[in-house]
């Protein structure tokens, strides 16, 4: 888990793979507080040839982020990890 001041605008990595190959088309991200399930899907922040997640507009907590996968006929969701804000 990272832990990082509430002030600090930090990107998270999300990685993905399949067969060892990183995924990054056809993703989408949620960042829940606690142990939220994730409801709302957005577009990841993308910082050169990764996506992940900004830690912004959080208030201290910790949060949990989410990755959704589309590859048809499967949609795959998967807990990839955690932060906290202090």
């Amino acid at each position: 888990m990272i832990t990082l001041p509430r002030e600090t605008l930090e990107f998270i990595p999300v990685n993905i793979t399949v067969d060892g190959v990183p995924v990054t088309e056809g993703v989408k991200v949620c960042v829940t507080p606690g142990t939220a399930r994730p409801t709302v899907w957005d577009d990841p922040v993308v910082l050169g040839d990764e996506i992940g997640v900004m830690t912004t507009d959080h208030t201290p907590g910790t949060y949990m982020v989410w990755a959704q996968i589309t590859s048809s006929p499967e949609i795959v969701v998967v807990q990839c990890g955690t932060f906290e804000l202090y």
